[in-house]
Formats: structure tokens, C-alpha cells, sequence
């Protein structure tokens, strides 16, 4: 069975109950009085329209008793506005309470009380969000096919060259990127395509999760705990940057760009691709130290000495050759003689 039906019956109930409450409110809520004809007559006008008019005061006539004197008589009673039945109060604050039980009740968790702790209300909320679930779950999958839609028409509809597409990077930063971007296969000496849409390969992922703000909040308190226990310098460091760059705040993005610009020199954090090429043009630019140079000198040097005594020691193994070869040749001359 699905996740309503056993919400139907109380739903129909306090649909009937909301109906005649409405009956009730069209009716008219104001005290009418009653007078009779004689009390009436000739000012008929300006009680029809002091209901728009809003007028002062109001004039009824005096009657006449039975010896013919006019005496002021008040009018004969109210007209009562329509009473909502106490039956119909009850079922209503009942039919409510258990539509709330079956379906999850988001009020509890918005009554802040004094002395909470915020670990308490994460888990307040988290039970809250496990009550309505199923409602994410199944938006998920709506989402989902949606995508499934989208991507098979994409591949169809998308197919001119170099079209500007959005994309999120690695860091999570939104950038645009080619699709069908031409490039020369040197391997083939054919044109080819990057980012060919037509014939990626695809499969469509959809998460329910907490938005970002809370995720940053939540990864922010917990490194926060972690922090003072961590006895390593280096890791201090890292986590100290993750903290600031998952805070929120005016002034912060430059002071972000430098965090991450640190952290990936650090080999901390994985650049993306457009990090990846700036990173090895700093590289390229880097000028040396006169330390650097002095010590590469040095080097340089000693490499020199090495190669230097190798080709001493092999010319003083060549002489040991040629004299043990002379040697040889004395020998054979004197046995011959």
C-alpha cells in the first residue's frame, strides 16, 4: 500500500469538517435585530444600507400602547450568528493529530527550547527528516527520470561544434567547458571530438542531503572538536584551512582562493584542470635562489671531480694493461731465443 492510504480517512473527515466550518464562516456572524413593521416603517432605507454605509446611529418608531399612548419600545430580540458545534472542534484537533502521526509532525522540531544543545537538535532533526523520507526518496526518483529525459534528448539536440556548456569543476566551482570540441588525431591524422556528448556514456545520480549550508555548518563544528587533539603541525594546518574554507562570510573569498592555492601546493587537496596548467606555469617561472644556484654549482662541481677521477682511473687500468702487455711480449721474445 502506498504512504497515504492510511491518511485517506482522516483527510476525507477533516476535508467534510474544513466544508461545513466554511458553511458556517459564509454565514452572516453579525447580531440582527428584530423589530416589527410599525417600529420600521419609513427608515427601512438606512438600516438596508448601514452595513455600507456605516452609519452612526439608526431610528426605529415608536409604538402605540392600547390606551393610544407612544411608548419607546426596544427591538423584540437578536438574531443569533451560527455556533460551531463542540463535536465539530474535537474531531477537527483529532483528525489533525493523527494526520500528524502518520505523516511526520515538523512542528516539534521547530519548538526551540532553552538549554539545547545543538547536537540535540541535529538529532531532533535528522528523526524528523527520516519521518518524511519516503516524500525525498521519492522526488528523487522523479528528479532522476527527468535527468534520463533531458540527456537522451541532449544527445540529439546538443551537437554543434564548440558549444558553451556549464560544468562543475573538481573544487565544486561552476565553469564552462566545450562540447564537441574539434582537435587533430595525430595517431590517425583524422578530426576528432572532445567532450562528444553523443557518445558519452552516462548515468544519471541523485542525492538527498542536507543543502550546503548545513553541510559546511556541520563539517565546520566537527573539525572544530578534532582540531585540538591533533598533535601534527602540518595536519593542524590542513584543517584549520578546511575550517575557513568551508565558513561563510563577507570578505572571504579572496582569503578562500589563497587557502586553496596553499593546500594544493601542499599535495592536501587535488587541483583541477585549469588549477593544474597555472600551477605548472608558476612552476616554469619560478626564478632560483642564489642558494639554489650555489648549491647546484657545487653539484655541478663535484660531478665534474667524479668524472674526472673515473677517467684518471681508467687511464692509470689502460698503462697496467699496456705494461702487463709489454711484459708479455719480453717474455716471448727471450723464449723464442
Amino acid at each position: 500500500m502506498g504512504h497515504v492510504r492510511l491518511v485517506k480517512d482522516a483527510q476525507r473527515l477533516k476535508n467534510m469538517q474544513l466544508s461545513k466550518l466554511a458553511e458556517f464562516s459564509a454565514s452572516s456572524t453579525m447580531s440582527k435585530p428584530i423589530l416589527t413593521p410599525e417600529q420600521i416603517a419609513g427608515h427601512e432605507k438606512i438600516w438596508t444600507d448601514d452595513t455600507i454605509e456605516n452609519f452612526a446611529f439608526l431610528l426605529i418608531n415608536p409604538i402605540t400602547d392600547a390606551m393610544g399612548n407612544e411608548v419607546a419600545q426596544p427591538p423584540v430580540g437578536y438574531t443569533q450568528p451560527p455556533a460551531i458545534p463542540p463535536a465539530m472542534a474535537a474531531l477537527l484537533q483529532i483528525t489533525d493529530q493523527d494526520i500528524k502521526e502518520l505523516l511526520g509532525n515538523q512542528e516539534i522540531g521547530e519548538q526551540v527550547r532553552a538549554n539545547l544543545s545543538g547536537d540535540l537538535m541535529e538529532m531532533v532533526q535528522s528523526k524528523l527528516d527520516m519521518q518524511t523520507y519516503i516524500y525525498m526518496s521519492n522526488m528523487s526518483k522523479a528528479m532522476r527520470r527527468c535527468g534520463e529525459v533531458w540527456l537522451s534528448m541532449a544527445k540529439d539536440l546538443m551537437v554543434e561544434e564548440s558549444r558553451k556548456a556549464k560544468g562543475i569543476s573538481d573544487s565544486g566551482n561552476i565553469e564552462y567547458l566545450e562540447i564537441s570540441k574539434p582537435f587533430l588525431n595525430k595517431d590517425t591524422n583524422e578530426v576528432e571530438y572532445l567532450n562528444d556528448i553523443s557518445k558519452a556514456k552516462l548515468d544519471v545520480r541523485v542525492s538527498v542531503s542536507p543543502s550546503t549550508t548545513t553541510k559546511k555548518a556541520k563539517t565546520v563544528r566537527d573539525l572544530t572538536k578534532v582540531l585540538p587533539v591533533i598533535t601534527d603541525p602540518e595536519l593542524q594546518q590542513v584543517l584549520g584551512a578546511t575550517i575557513v574554507l568551508n565558513s561563510d562570510g563577507e570578505g572571504l573569498g579572496d582569503i578562500k582562493s589563497y587557502i586553496r592555492a596553499k593546500l594544493i601546493k601542499m599535495g592536501a587537496v587535488k587541483p583541477d584542470e585549469k588549477e593544474l596548467q597555472q600551477l605548472q606555469q608558476e612552476m616554469q617561472n619560478i626564478q632560483p635562489s642564489a642558494n639554489d644556484i650555489y648549491l647546484q654549482n657545487a653539484a655541478q662541481n663535484e660531478q665534474a671531480k667524479a668524472m674526472k677521477a673515473q677517467a684518471d682511473t681508467q687511464k692509470t687500468v689502460a698503462e697496467i694493461e699496456k705494461v702487463k702487455a709489454e711484459t708479455v711480449e719480453i717474455y716471448s721474445d727471450i723464449s723464442k731465443n
